[in-house]
């Protein structure tokens, strides 16, 4: 006899999404707010498990989940959910990324608002009993700029709303092609900094991070165009708080609308009690509507996994069979890391990866993962909701990136390897990648210069003119920043013609040694990544 699947409820559902549970074959033990300890016993039995943001489900929480295979987050973040221990565990963990989407944008509609017609300091006013208008003078929002940084689903949302209120739009986002930013009718802007220097209303949502964090800080902020406006209804962090408050008591920016901090709740803060910034507590997805969408969201996916075994939005779910994924994995690294290089070194808004595969060991199958794998490594730092190698294919298409794939036949210098291009306008740039040994991940080729690089960790790309002494150049400045050589490759297009050097080193290279490099009569541009 088949065995019933248990669903463990962790958290509060609207009635509407427990009545998707009814007559079917699932037993549903729906106990929310439990205390910890009797979330412990709950889950021990439990195939899947549903949590907002109240449970949170680490390391130690999974060690008494005996049978748990699924873990469905109801909202966006996974912040609460141990995702790699989840995944040590063999549990796939899903996320519900749209329910929330135009709640979000709403809001953030909402603070422009807002902080355009002095809407909270009027309200203030009225109930200490003033009439003060001649204080409260607007400005209207047709005619005007909004800046947005990052293209995702809500910030998608958001220009279409602020297009219908006679708004002008300029996006940044390095990873929207520019057919899909016409198709949203908004001019790209490559250059952050450009672009607040044109804008009258700013707003971000982009993912948080550590690629995320402080950027509006104070070099931005310096040069935003003055009297421009605010919005944060991303992730805590995003802007520099002190920065900000620095900007409005200069007059440079001339109010700011916050609705999520660093620390939640933040207590009484300078951008807090600051008179010209207006702040809601995490507001962006608590609608009614919202928060039914999420909770349905969760309990379809619970059904479609339970019962017919199909994903949606996995986190960390992989796709191939066992012993395909063993044999791929090396690929599967060399995969990643090429796509994590090209993120990192690529300039432009790119409307197109091919990828490459030389040798008989790339099967349609093992192409198909290698494909998204490159595009999880692509896209990881720059998608507003994780990315893996399940949904790596669908985000670049949202982000309108072309993917192909072919086989290329034998390659005439490895048995097996994968190139991969990634093309923008008339642009393009091209990795090779290829195995040595059993695992040894090099990066053979960029561009028409070849290499025997080793693919891992810290890396330093450095053009010059080939010329003699432009290695010693490379090694007293980087020595003079105190920073070690661990590996170093060579290629030249020709004999005092242009070379590049590939140099893996051993800590983050700082701005400063980028700058110093780039002073250097000889040296032509310099790149650095980390690839791990």
């Amino acid at each position: 006899m088949t065995e019933r699947k248990l669903l463990f409820i962790a958290d509060k559902l609207s009635e509407d999404a427990l009545r998707l549970l009814k007559d079917l074959p699932i037993d549903v033990d729906n106990r929310p707010g439990l205390p910890l300890e009797q979330k412990h016993a709950a889950v021990r039995g439990a195939h899947a498990l549903i949590v907002r943001s109240e449970t949170r489900v680490d390391k130690a929480f999974l060690e008494h989940a005996e049978k748990l295979e699924l873990i469905v987050r109801a909202g966006v973040g996974v912040d609460n959910i141990d995702v790699e221990a989840a995944t040590r565990k063999g549990v796939v963990v899903q996320n519900v990324p749209d329910g929330n989407v135009r709640s979000a944008a709403e809001h953030t509609i909402a603070l422009i608002l807002a902080l355009a017609r002095n809407i909270p300091e009027a309200h203030r006013m009225m109930k200490e009993g003033k009439w003060e208008r001649s204080k409260l003078t607007g400005v209207e929002v047709r005619g005007k700029t909004l800046g947005v940084i990052g293209l995702g689903k809500i910030g998608r949302y958001v220009t279409q709303m602020a297009t219908g209120l006679g708004f002008k739009i300029v996006a940044h986002d390095p990873y929207v092609s520019p057919r899909l930013a016409e198709e949203l009718g908004v001019e790209l802007c490559s250059d952050l900094a450009a672009l607040v220097e044109r804008v009258d209303f700013l707003t971000v949502h982009v993912p948080g991070g550590a690629d995320t964090k402080g950027l509006i800080g104070d070099d931005l902020l310096s040069r935003v165009k003055p009297g421009i406006r605010i919005v944060n209804c991303a992730r805590g962090g995003i802007i520099d708080e002190a920065a900000l408050v620095k900007a409005l008591d200069s007059n440079r920016v001339a109010g700011a609308a916050i609705d999520v901090f660093p620390q939640e709740p933040p207590g009484l803060t300078p951008v807090v009690s600051h008179p010209r910034v207006i702040c809601t507590p995490h507001l962006g997805a608590s609608t009614r509507e919202a928060q039914e969408n999420v909770a349905i969201g969760a309990v379809e996916q619970v059904i479609d996994y339970l019962l017919h075994r199909k994903l949606h939005s996995p986190v960390n779910a992989v796709v191939l069979d066992p012993e395909l994924r063993e044999g791929m994995q090396p690929y599967r690294d060399l995969a990643l890391r090429l796509g994590r290089l090209h993120a990192q070194i690529f300039e432009g808004n790119p409307v197109r990866v091919v990828m490459k595969y030389y040798g008989d060991l790339f099967s349609e199958k093992a192409q198909s993962y290698l494909t998204n794998s490159v595009l999880e490594g692509f896209l990881e730092k720059r998608s507003d909701q994780p990315v893996n190698v399940i949904n790596s294919r669908a985000l670049a298409k949202d982000q309108g990136l072309a993917v192909e794939s072919r086989a290329e036949g034998r390659s005439r210098y490895f048995q097996n390897m994968v190139r991969v291009e990634v093309t923008a306008g008339t642009s393009s740039r091209e990795l090779g990648g290829a195995i040595r040994g059993r695992s040894g991940l090099r990066l053979v080729s960029l561009d028409g210069f070849q290499f025997d690089a080793v693919l891992e960790g810290h890396m330093l790309i450095v053009a010059n003119q080939d010329r003699p002494g432009m290695i010693g150049v490379l090694g007293s400045v980087l020595a003079s920043h105190q920073i070690n050589i661990s590996y170093m490759s060579l290629g030249r297009d020709r004999p005092s013609g242009t070379a590049i050097a590939l140099v893996n080193v051993d800590e983050s290279v700082p701005a400063a040694a980028v700058d110093d490099l780039c002073k250097q009569s000889g040296i032509l541009w310099v790149k650095h990544a980390n690839v791990d």
